[in-house]
């Protein structure tokens, strides 16, 4: 039985739950977990799936008059992941339900109910009516018999193995007077997870983006490094409008410190915050052109232990595979979450291991990387001594605006000296000589947006 017919499956417990999270015994809910918060009483709920991605939850309050709140865990990685950023809880009435969310795992949702026998649904959409099928790994290389060329979208850009993104949360000052110099002997760039306020009325709360202002300004201008959205204030919410302007007021704050570029940018809503919404997180990244990447993440902090080889071995194994490593620090120095000398030497691996990475910003690599996926690669027309191609990407080139690599080979690589790549205007577009899979290969950029494009063969 495959895990979509075991999710889809229905079944039914009632669980008597006792304190904290109860584990599912008997039935299978398709790895979500169910249970009354903090509770010892007469109180009970079952849990039944309906669908995809539909749970059923029923309350019995017994002789309970207390208020309940109803603690549900969903799987957010593996075959029965659910799309946690898309769930919304609603009543019986189809009423959406305020529910309380952990800012790093939104898939941990609490939902305050009274202690009245009721049901509620937490559920996830659907894949949306109308959106086009991604193309395939195969649409995205193209073989041309006539000209003997092979031409491929890189899996990362400037054919490199894997991907890199390092991050600093809290817009701490040492990410201004340690992690941007440090960065910038190596030459790397970074993601800046910053609270850019404003300061709240009446209250005596200082932020240390505000106080530092016109150097993270400075950091802006020079538009080496990225920043990221990681609320207002960073300290959590209850209700919709609060969440609104947590998120969006530091959007528009760091949109203002970049006119000119690509909204999209990195939503990370921070560790020992609480959440409460009767909103999908989907809603407002998609308000505010933000990508959610709160998960997926390495932490760097040296009282994790061992955090310098813990690296070493992941990079190793991310540029094995061909995968995105993420990893985040928080406060760099002596004293501080991550030492100056243990920055150091992860930043000295990266470097060790630089022809092999695309060390770049989390947007930036994200954009890549949903580009890639939505692009295919369709022949126009070709003979002996030309190719005409096309390149077609189903993102919107508004936000999505990270140039794709495409690698040009040919059977006889001697012939790729001789190779002219032109847009549709006839305007040459510069090409640089490599190699992969031990052999020569030829990196030219395009737009990642629909083009077509001509590469001709002199002879």
């Amino acid at each position: 039985m495959s895990s979509r017919d075991e999710q889809v499956t229905r079944a039914l417990i009632v669980l008597t739950l006792v304190g904290s999270l109860t584990s599912v015994r008997g039935a299978d809910l398709g790895g979500v977990a169910v249970a009354l918060d903090a509770y010892e009483g007469p109180a009970s709920v079952a849990a039944e799936v309906v669908g995809p991605f539909k749970l059923q939850l029923t309350v019995n309050p017994g002789t309970e008059n207390r208020a309940l709140a109803i603690r549900v865990s969903l799987p957010s990685s593996g075959p029965r992941a659910w799309p946690t950023a898309d769930v919304e809880v609603r009543d019986a009435e189809g009423k959406a339900m305020m529910v309380r969310h952990v800012g790093i795992e939104w898939g941990k949702l609490i939902i305050p109910v009274p202690a009245v026998a009721a049901k509620y649904f937490v559920q996830a959409p659907g894949p949306r009516e109308g959106k086009p099928k991604p193309p395939t790994e195969k649409e995205r290389v193209l073989v041309d018999g006539p000209t003997g060329l092979r031409l491929g979208i890189a899996k990362w850009y400037d054919g490199r193995t894997a991907a890199l993104s390092i991050r600093f949360d809290d817009s701490h000052p040492t990410h201004l007077t340690k992690a941007v110099p440090i960065l910038r002997e190596y030459g790397f760039r970074g993601t800046f997870m910053v609270n850019p306020g404003p300061p709240e009325p009446g209250s005596r709360k200082r932020y240390d983006f505000v106080d530092h202002r016109a150097e993270w300004e400075a950091v802006a201008r020079d538009g080496h490094h990225e920043l990221a959205n990681h609320s207002a204030h960073h300290r959590g919410v209850t209700g919709d409008d609060a969440m609104e302007a947590e998120i969006g007021d530091a959007a528009r704050a760091i949109w203002a410190l970049t006119p000119g570029k690509s909204k999209l940018m990195a939503l990370n809503l921070g560790g020992g915050t609480q959440w409460e919404t009767t909103r999908t997180l989907r809603y407002y990244l998609d308000k505010y052109h933000q990508f959610d990447a709160s998960g997926n993440s390495t932490g760097m902090d040296d009282s994790y232990g061992n955090r310098v080889e813990n690296f070493r071995r992941m990079l190793e194994q991310h540029i094995e595979r061909g995968l995105w490593l993420r990893i985040h620090y928080h406060y760099i120095g002596e004293g501080l979450s991550s030492s100056e000398a243990n920055f150091r030497a992860a930043m000295e691996i990266a470097k060790a291991h630089q022809p092999d990475l695309w060390i770049a910003g989390m947007a930036d690599i994200h954009k890549y990387e949903t580009e890639r996926n939505a692009a295919r690669l369709t022949p126009v027309r070709s003979d002996a001594t030309q190719l005409e191609f096309q390149i077609a990407c189903q993102t919107n080139p508004e936000l999505y605006d990270q140039p794709l690599t495409l690698e040009l080979t040919r059977s006889n690589p001697a012939d790729e000296n001789r190779a002219t790549i032109k847009d549709a205007k006839g305007q040459v577009i510069p090409a640089r000589r490599g190699e992969a899979d031990g052999g020569a290969v030829l990196r030219f950029d395009v737009a990642p947006r629909d083009g077509k494009y001509s590469i001709e063969i002199k002879p």
